[in-house]
């Protein structure tokens, strides 16, 4: 019975149907239009796409792979023993990275519809994030596309622009992130917003430490810009609580980029320790020795491997606290906004103040923190140095990018290229599909390429 029911009122309602939407009902207008079938991303949920994506650009493989060459980890195994001795195939795809989903065309489409919506909260944030993306882009492959990327229709083949012009076009970003920031309208995107919850004031400071970390990239062909960034860095982060770190938890997919890499990806015998950076911390009696480290089990002191050494027994590896996985990687901090500020200032022949400035730095240790334990550590007597600043920095900026930035414009610390090298790699190679596909992109450069002067060279 419930049969023939169900056939009846199968009867009864296809008619209907067809005579609604007419003879071409598979395009009709009026029907229903399925809500778990959405044909479009909202701007907060393109946002969430955008700082995940900046997650794995800044805290995956590119730091891994920086980390080794900064010699604070060694490649132990396969292909990372073999990129610990800066040997590269273009094979990575992490060039490609901010301009897929959650790059660049995402960020495109929310400055649009928050242009247009007079949402000046969730411009600002927008642009910072684009920025803060190309400007990273810049530094590490020197010219990328920028001005005609992520436009398939119009450019498939996108034109290289020189890494000034990016680096002049993010400053110029930034400048209109930090004024729509500031002007506070909107809404913006609230708590849907990962790390600071919408809030403009830390991503106003955020932006304004981002200029000085820029502006310090283009100090090495300019003096001038040392001034630039300590303006920028006195307005940038101003305390612990408005660090920009990443967001994870312990939940699948919002784990620590480390934690799958070597735990869950089982490939703990890649990487381990590396020697020159637990040789220097057990020389300083630096506490963060043990915060970034654990010893090999039964070892009873902390062993660093040697670049490209491989694996072998009691070699320490990344301590467990930075393992968890729902550790939040630092990425940009009031510890790096104060280690600019020393830097600035003591390029400005301002040394007092500049080690004023580096001691507040050590200072801030003592006050735990999402990505740090509360350490003591003393302050510097002086005389101040600038191998002395970019010491602490480097300590400070362990698995993040900017140390190799900072390395190669300023040659601090003074590391023993590896395998016999003339000097650590400047650029990162583009990758295989991008020189396969794109008649436009440079040549290969060499290891440092638009590097005015080659640290070991």
């Amino acid at each position: 019975m419930n049969r023939h029911i169900r056939s009846a009122v199968l009867a009864a309602t296809i008619p209907v149907v067809v005579t609604a939407c007419g003879d071409n009902y598979l395009k009709c207008a009026d029907c229903i239009t399925s809500p778990n079938a959405p044909t479009a991303a909202t701007s907060t949920q393109r946002l969430v796409a955008v700082q995940a994506k900046l997650t794995q650009l800044l805290n995956g493989n590119l730091p891994r792979v920086v980390s080794m060459w900064m010699q604070q980890m060694a490649g132990t195994q396969l292909q990372y023993q073999v990129q610990d001795l800066y040997v590269l195939d273009g094979g990575s795809g992490d060039f490609s990275m901010p301009y897929t989903g959650g790059g660049l065309i995402d960020i495109r489409s929310i400055e649009a519809s928050s242009a247009a919506s007079g949402d000046k909260i969730f411009l600002g944030i927008a642009q910072t994030l684009k920025a803060w993306e190309m400007g990273t882009l810049a530094d590490v492959w020197g010219d990328v596309p920028y001005t005609q990327a992520a436009k398939a229709d119009s450019f498939p083949t996108p034109k290289y622009d020189p890494q000034q012009v990016v680096y002049d076009s993010v400053l110029a970003t930034l400048d209109q992130a930090i004024a729509n920031l500031n002007a506070a309208a909107g809404v913006g995107p609230g708590a849907a917003e990962i790390i600071y919850k919408g809030n403009p004031a830390p991503w106003a400071q955020l932006a304004h430490t981002l200029k000085a970390r820029f502006y310090l990239h283009l100090a090495e062909q300019d003096p001038a810009n040392y001034a630039k960034a300590l303006t920028e860095a006195n307005l940038g982060i101003s305390s612990n609580a408005a660090d920009y770190i990443t967001y994870q938890t312990s939940n699948a997919n919002e784990q620590n980029d480390w934690y799958q890499f070597m735990l869950t990806g089982t490939r703990t015998g890649f990487m381990r320790a590396g020697k020159y950076q637990v040789d220097l911390l057990k020389s300083l009696g630096d506490p963060r020795l043990a915060e970034y480290y654990q010893m090999a089990a039964g070892a009873t002191d902390y062993i660093g491997a040697s670049p490209g050494q491989g694996l072998a027994g009691n070699m320490a590896t990344i301590s467990a606290k930075r393992l968890a996985p729902d550790y939040r990687q630092p990425l940009v901090t009031y510890s790096e906004n104060l280690l600019i500020k020393a830097e600035a200032l003591f390029q400005l022949g301002n040394t007092q103040a500049a080690l004023d400035t580096l001691n507040r730095e050590r200072a801030a240790w003592a006050t735990a923190t999402p990505w740090h334990s509360a350490l003591t550590l003393p302050p510097i007597a002086g005389p101040v140095s600038l191998a002395g600043i970019m010491q602490e920095k480097y300590i400070t900026l362990f698995q993040n990018v900017e140390a190799w930035n900072d390395y190669k414009r300023t040659c601090l610390p003074a590391l023993v290229p590896a395998n016999g090298a003339a000097s650590l790699p400047g650029r990162m190679l583009y990758t295989n599909s991008e020189r396969q596909t794109n008649p436009n992109v440079p040549a290969d450069p060499t290891l440092n390429w638009n590097d005015p002067h080659a640290c070991g060279a």
